[in-house]
């Protein structure tokens, strides 16, 4: 296996692009590697890892594109198909830390959903892109519940595109449940990706393990 270095001055780049417009893009740089994710230093959490590398020895995405959301660190992670990674974003998120949603949360509108019940539900989900009741395209994690990833959106007093700039994670929590991401993150991955074929979205828990949550067997545990 041939794994591309790259120059400390690239990933200073790479690190002032994610400062700057809360995202990055591998489309031109990722390394392909034997079936292996390949990350940038400091950019994934051990969850994260653990939940690609089971993912991608496992083939648990059965050869679909994927995405993982970190919940803890607010912040997505896009995958295609063979386990390449081809952007990290900062996330806003439901307001309120939690894993599980109330059943029949889809059928309430949003002014019925209280702040306590504002939650981004870990899982594992099957994501299609579709359109949303204006028109636009929305990635559907789970459209029963009304659970999807989006552009960030303008919000009147929540100041979502100040938020999402933040690298404090709290002030990431915000929505009703959904995933907003930078809209050039949604419109030049994700879009992109998921037009070509369905793919699965994991939410990591925060109440709990990773490895509890998807019982993930010791044999795919990340070693450094």
């Amino acid at each position: 296996m041939r794994i591309h270095t790259f120059h400390l001055r690239y990933w200073l780049h790479v690190a002032a692009l994610i400062v700057s417009f809360g995202f990055i893009s591998f489309s031109n740089a990722a390394a392909k590697s034997d079936n292996k994710p390949v990350f940038v230093a400091d950019q994934a959490s051990d969850d994260v890892q653990l939940v690609a590398n089971w993912v991608v020895k496992s083939r648990d995405n059965h050869g679909m594109p994927f995405v993982i959301l970190d919940k803890k660190q607010t912040k997505i992670f896009t995958f295609d198909a063979d386990g390449q990674i081809l952007g990290i974003a900062r996330a806003l998120l439901g307001m309120t830390e939690g894993d599980y949603d109330q059943e029949g949360i889809g059928n309430k509108s949003l002014a019925q959903i209280p702040p306590k019940l504002r939650i981004t539900p870990a899982g594992r989900y099957i994501a299609r892109l579709g359109k949303n009741g204006h028109g636009g395209l929305y990635l559907w994690v789970d459209y029963d519940a009304n659970l999807a990833i989006h552009p960030v959106l303008n919000v009147p007093g929540q100041r979502r595109f100040e938020r999402i700039a933040s690298p404090d994670p709290k002030e990431h929590r915000i929505s009703w449940g959904c995933i907003n991401v930078p809209g050039t993150y949604f419109e030049t991955i994700i879009c992109p990706l998921f037009k070509r074929s369905k793919g699965i979205v994991y939410i990591l828990p925060e109440t709990k393990s990773a490895k509890d949550f998807f019982g993930i067997t010791p044999d795919y545990l990340v070693t450094k």
